[in-house]
């Protein structure tokens, strides 16, 4: 039961982050920033969630079809998730780095609001599960 409220937990915060950078990225297209930098942020973020999901879905399902061999499969697992999302930000923020900050260090604010945009998701991901926690435990 738990299991299947935080998936539908996990599926409602797809749209509202898309809700909430449409709205961001409106604003910062309106004061003249680098919004493009924005969505990339976000949808780097979403990428990284979206993996985060499968590979515990993956762990789930073997835990349930080999439960001798389930502590070391989902460690192996677990581990292998965690580098593949943090190749995935590295190698985006280092492409926007090295495309747009390298040499221009006045340009260091497409970081920032690249950043912002990946943080947008954890924000909305830990409201969510806050509004939802007592539904949850209910």
């Amino acid at each position: 039961m738990s299991q299947k409220t935080n998936q539908k937990i996990n599926y409602l915060i797809v749209p509202i982050v898309l809700v909430v950078a449409t709205i961001v990225a409106i604003i910062l297209g309106v004061c003249g920033y680098d919004w493009v930098y924005y969505l990339i942020g976000v949808f780097t973020g979403l990428l990284n969630h979206g993996l985060m999901l499968k590979m515990s879905r993956r762990i789930i399902r073997m835990a349930e079809l080999y439960p001798d061999s389930a502590q070391a499969y989902a460690k192996k697992q677990a581990w292998l998730g965690v580098v593949i999302r943090l190749v995935v930000f590295m190698g985006i923020f280092l492409a926007i780095f090295f495309k747009e900050v390298y040499g221009k260090p006045e340009k260091m604010w497409v970081l920032v609001i690249a950043f912002g945009g990946y943080v947008t998701i954890k924000v909305v991901l830990v409201i969510v599960y806050l509004i939802f926690r007592k539904k949850v435990s209910d």
